[in-house]
């Protein structure tokens, strides 16, 4: 067999592979594709680059430096050059860390829960509008029939034709119905395959849901606010940072020592040169030359120290005859705050404190009014749904067909539309039972239930 045969059976296997591998869609993939997904993953880069030690600071900075004196490159002084830390900064810089390292947590855990929600919110959209489409499609059916019934009464006495046009045009509606479904489920479909691509259908079982009188039980003590609730705690490590970050610069406001410096001052004497014509004040006033030798007179005869202002010429001798000990050197500098800009910067990072205090003070009043108006809201659509689901109850329990059939003699017309108020009033209590479900996600997004990675049903764990 030649290697060009082999490409079909290869591409073969590899479609048998893939489809072996495909399976139902499940809530458990669901969430835990969260994990994936690349803004989580930035997220946790994050917060583990804001965990890491930034170990202990001896010193603010260290550094060397080099002076040449002159182009023959005969003299030359290195100096190793300190700053240290400011007082009170290695604590403030502790304090400062560990407040980030807390802020970069809180928004790991905001961030999970903005992606558990929008998977959650996706699937239950997913899984409520197919029983709307199954709704949709009995109703749909019932038009038919309905139809079909008014031309058989075509002729008759009772019919009418506007309740035909009505049905027809209600049958239009109906399909228009149709289409929507179908076109809302393959959009939740394709968006659901964008988080777990491998999936040959979609199995979320609503077994996973929790029943209405669970939540109306759940919700029936209201929910408190505390600081563990994500943007709670996000807001809170925010401040808290804050009041890190202005303490920090408030220390490096200590800082008086500028540097300390040692260095060593080196003199080549093969490079120096052995004669310099230097005007007598800069001898004087330098030094540097007169200790090379012990007195010195100028050619006009003028004493050492003289009144001369004459231009003497100075024999220097080649060698270097320091001590050891004077070849180092020690400098100090030492910050004089006055008229710096300290004030300023205290102010700009009172004024950050004051924000990121304020931004937790909203954080808190508007979770607080958001939670209980979203607990007050579920709690009354639970009612409302119940009122539905009792009425839908009766129908399907053939006591209102009784009604019916005994009112109206076994009216056709009159049964479809007990069958139709029956399904409408199922319909109903589907679009109460998404309205219901909408704020409860939004309201576990806020307690913080899709924060916490080891729990796997989030939707019932909520309750607990």
């Amino acid at each position: 067999m030649n290697k060009f045969s082999l490409i079909p059976m290869l591409a073969g296997v590899a479609v048998l592979s893939t489809s072996a591998v495909a399976a139902p869609l499940t809530w458990e993939a669901l969430t835990e594709s969260v994990d994936k997904d690349p803004v989580l993953q930035t997220s946790q880069k994050r917060s583990e680059a804001a965990a890491q030690d930034p170990g202990t600071k001896l010193w603010d900075n260290l550094e060397f430096r080099y002076q040449l004196d002159g182009f023959s490159f005969a003299k030359h002084d290195f100096e190793l050059r300190l700053k240290p830390k400011a007082f009170g900064l290695g604590s403030a810089d502790k304090r400062q860390y560990e407040t980030l390292r807390d802020y970069q947590k809180a928004r790991l855990a905001v961030d999970r829960s903005y992606l558990l929600y929008d998977r959650y919110e996706r699937a239950l959209r997913y899984v409520i509008r197919r029983k709307i489409a199954e709704v949709d499609r009995q109703l749909y059916q019932v038009e038919l029939d309905r139809i079909e019934v008014l031309h058989l009464k075509a002729g008759s006495e009772t019919f009418n034709s506007q309740d035909l046009i009505a049905a027809l045009e209600q049958k239009a509606a109906r399909r228009a119905e149709l289409l929507g479904d179908s076109t809302a489920l393959r959009d939740a479909e394709l968006k659901l395959k964008s988080w777990v691509p491998d999936f040959d259908s979609v199995g979320l079982d609503t077994s996973w849901l929790p029943t209405m009188d669970e939540l109306a039980k759940g919700l029936q003590d209201g929910i408190t606010l505390n600081d563990q609730f994500p943007e709670v705690q996000k807001a809170k490590a925010k401040m808290d940072y804050e009041r890190a970050k202005s303490k920090r610069d408030l220390s490096k406001g200590n800082d008086y020592i500028s540097h300390i410096g040692v260095g060593y001052s080196l003199r080549i004497e093969s490079l120096m040169k052995q004669y310099k014509e230097l005007d007598k004040a800069d001898v004087a006033e330098s030094g540097k030359y007169y200790d090379y030798q012990d007195e010195w007179l100028d050619k006009n005869g003028c004493e050492k120290w003289g009144t001369c202002n004459k231009t003497a010429e100075i024999l220097v001798p080649d060698k270097d005859d320091r001590q050891l000990k004077d070849k180092f050197f020690v400098n100090l500098a030492v910050r004089l705050p006055f008229f710096d800009d300290n004030n300023g910067n205290a102010l700009r990072n009172q004024v950050d404190e004051l924000d990121a205090e304020s931004d937790y003070l909203d954080a808190v009043r508007t979770l607080n009014q958001k939670v209980s108006r979203l607990s007050e809201e579920i709690v009354a659509l639970v009612s409302q749904w119940k009122v539905q689901k009792e009425f839908v109850e009766k129908v399907n329990a053939g006591n209102l067909f009784e009604d019916f059939a005994q009112s109206a003699g076994a009216d056709p017309l009159l049964l479809l539309r007990a069958r139709e108020s029956a399904l409408e009033s199922d319909l109903k209590a589907l679009r109460l039972e998404s309205e219901i479900f909408e704020r409860y996600i939004i309201l576990l997004q806020y307690t913080g239930i899709f924060a916490n990675p080891s729990v796997k049903n989030h939707l019932r764990e909520g309750l607990k």
